[in-house]
């Protein structure tokens, strides 16, 4: 299974298997009823369903006391103090839904000041190790081989 053998074979064996789980993925999360699209298709029995938006944007603040997240779902209306809020920031909120204007009621708020910063020292991690990869490894009869 390990072997050199078939090796094209196997690699679009794989990619094909990964193919068809990410579809069945994404069949299978779009028919859970979660979150809150399940809310707006249900309001009523939805109302005081605690939700959480992990890392989502702010996209909008309407006023003092209103703003919008967007992810998955553009525009989320947020009752909560914008206070401290830019457009474009991302943040984690917790909250419930209310059924009568489709609003998410904030209950907890995490901002995340420093999640560009992070991606920033990802991408350079990633450059610093492609850097040196040809230190350690290098190909020979058409294959890769430790540096000796």
């Amino acid at each position: 299974m390990f072997s050199d053998q078939a090796r094209g074979l196997k690699l679009w064996v794989s990619a094909l298997a990964l193919g068809i789980l990410c579809v069945h993925f994404s069949f299978v999360s779009a028919a859970q009823d979660k979150g809150y699209p399940a809310a707006l298709r249900a309001p009523q029995a939805k109302d005081g369903v605690a939700l959480l938006f992990p890392l989502w944007t702010v996209t909008r603040i309407r006023n003092a006391d209103m703003y919008e997240i967007s992810k998955s779902v553009a525009g989320v209306p947020v009752f909560g103090d914008p206070s401290g809020l830019k457009v474009g920031a991302t943040v984690t909120v917790k909250g419930y839904f209310r059924a009568h204007d489709a609003v998410v009621v904030e209950t907890a708020r995490v901002p995340h000041p420093w999640r560009k910063a992070k991606a920033l020292l990802s991408v350079f991690a990633l450059g610093l190790g492609l850097l040196v990869l040809p230190r350690v490894f290098s190909f020979q009869n058409k294959r890769v081989v430790l540096r000796g």
